[in-house]
C-alpha cells in the first residue's frame, strides 16, 4: 500500500480539498483507497457527513491511534473503492505522550492487504499526529505539501519540510519523499502571488509538481454537496482530472 500524507503547518492552503479529491481520483481509477482524517477539526470527516455517526459509534482515529483498534474496525465505506477513518474533536484532548510515533504506520501495515493507497489528511499543527503521518509515508510513500501563494508562503512550508527531516533523523528512519503542490492559483496572478511563486522557486526549484491547482468555484460547491471539487464523485467524466494527477507525478 502506498501512503501519501497531505500536510502543511499553515492553515487554509487546501489540505483537505487535496486529500479528498486525490482519494476520489484514486478510487475512480479502481484503486482500493483509504482516507484517514488526523485533524481534530475533522474537515474530511465533515465532508463525507460522518462526524455524528463516528462520534456516537466511537469509530474514529482516536480508537485507531490510542485504542489499538485495527483499520477495518473503524473505517467507514464512503463510496466505491473508498473507505474513510473519521476524526472528531476528541482527538485534540488525547495525551500525545502516550502516542507512539509509529502507531499509524503499524496500523496501516496491518491493513496493507486491503488497500492500494492511503491518503492522510493532517492537522496544521506540529504534533505527534503529524509525525505519525510522516513515518507512515516514509517507506515508499510521499508527503504532499499544498501551498498557497501568499505572503506566508514559506512559513508553513519550511516548517513542514524541516519536520519531515527531523522526525526521520530522530528515529533513524528514511526521510519521506516530499513535494510541493501549488493550490488556489488564480488564472491571472497578482504581484503578491508572483512574488510568492518566485520565493518558492528560489528555495525549492526541484521539489514542486509541474501542474498547479487553479482556484475554482467547484471546490466551494463541492464542500456543501459532500462531493469533491469538480464533481468527480457526482458522475462527471473524471478522465481529464486523472490525466492531471498522473502528470503531477502523484504515486
Amino acid at each position: 500500500m502506498r501512503t501519501i500524507a497531505i500536510s502543511n503547518y499553515k492553515g487554509g492552503v487546501g489540505k483537505t480539498t487535496t486529500a479528498v479529491n486525490l482519494a476520489a481520483i484514486f478510487a475512480a481509477q479502481g484503486l482500493r483507497t483509504l482516507l484517514v482524517d488526523l485533524d481534530p477539526q475533522a474537515p474530511a470527516t465533515d465532508f463525507f457527513g460522518l462526524y455524528d455517526r463516528a462520534a456516537s459509534e466511537r469509530r474514529t482515529s482516536v480508537e485507531l491511534l490510542y485504542g489499538g483498534a485495527p483499520v477495518e474496525e473503524v473505517a467507514y465505506a464512503a463510496g466505491e473503492n473508498l473507505d474513510v477513518v473519521a476524526s472528531t474533536i476528541d482527538l485534540v484532548d488525547q495525551n500525545e505522550m502516550l502516542l507512539r510515533e509509529q502507531r499509524l504506520k503499524f496500523a496501516l501495515d496491518d491493513a496493507s492487504g486491503s488497500y492500494d493507497v492511503c491518503l492522510i489528511d493532517c492537522s496544521p499543527v506540529m504534533r505527534r499526529l503529524a509525525f505519525n503521518a510522516y513515518l507512515a509515508a516514509a517507506e515508499g510513500g510521499m508527503v504532499v505539501i499544498p501551498v498557497k501563494l501568499d505572503s506566508t508562503v514559506m512559513r508553513g512550508t519550511a516548517l513542514t519540510v524541516e519536520a519531515t527531516r527531523s522526525i526521520a533523523d530522530a528515529l533513524r528512519m528514511p526521510t519521506p519523499r516530499w513535494k510541493i503542490l501549488r493550490t488556489c492559483v488564480p488564472g491571472r496572478m497578482t504581484n503578491a502571488e508572483a512574488t510568492g511563486a518566485a520565493v518558492l522557486d528560489g528555495f525549492f526549484p526541484e521539489e514542486q509538481f509541474e501542474t498547479v491547482i487553479h482556484a475554482s468555484s467547484k471546490v466551494c460547491e463541492g464542500s456543501w454537496q459532500w462531493k469533491p471539487g469538480g464533481g468527480i464523485r457526482a458522475g462527471e467524466p473524471p478522465r481529464a482530472r486523472l490525466r492531471g494527477a498522473r502528470r503531477r507525478g502523484v504515486p
